[in-house]
């Protein structure tokens, strides 16, 4: 799993389809989060997005830690603390198998943690896979010059072929009905 941290990112509120949110009324802490694009690729980057603020006005929460875990069933995913100076913050991560991945996310002030939340990232299943075009790229100019090299190929042999049978129906004396 490739991860990315862009922690100066400014969303103001999160909304969308894929938008989630975590409410803890103790310590009045509102978290929102969401993942671009809706519908993730298998070991493609995926952009998650989080929003801390304060559940009562709406204000960004400043000068935080975080930390991010990615669990699934096969892997888990640890990121180190998380300088997350107005309460925005995002990464990129790729998602290695297709499912649900839980994203589990735990927000320290200097002094003492302030929320621990979770929310869901959806992988489709991908039955054809994924096509990466950074890989396909350098394989579309060997198969177009195989392609063209086959239809020469195969034309030659058709107008060779097609100049031998005329040939051999000289020399016999058979008229062809084109012939006439």
């Amino acid at each position: 799993m490739i991860v990315i941290i862009f922690p100066n990112s400014s969303y103001a509120h999160i909304t969308g389809n894929t938008a989630q949110q975590w409410i803890n009324t103790q310590e009045n802490v509102k978290i929102q989060f969401t993942y671009e694009p809706e519908k993730p690729l298998i070991d493609s980057p995926t952009v998650l997005k989080f929003s801390v603020q304060n559940l009562q006005t709406g204000q960004h929460l400043k000068d935080l830690f975080a930390k991010v875990t990615i669990i699934n069933r096969q892997t888990v995913f640890k990121s180190n603390n998380i300088t997350v100076t107005d309460g925005d913050f995002s990464f990129y991560s790729t998602f290695p198998n297709d499912g649900t991945y839980q994203v589990i996310l735990r927000i320290n002030s200097k002094d003492y943690a302030i929320a621990l939340a979770s929310f869901k990232v959806i992988v489709p299943f991908q039955p054809i896979g994924t096509i990466n075009l950074s890989y396909t790229i350098p394989l579309i100019l060997p198969a177009v010059i195989v392609g063209i090299v086959g239809f020469i190929v195969v034309a030659s042999f058709l107008i060779v072929k097609r100049i031998y049978e005329k040939k051999v129906v000289r020399r016999v004396g058979i008229i062809l009905p084109s012939e006439e």
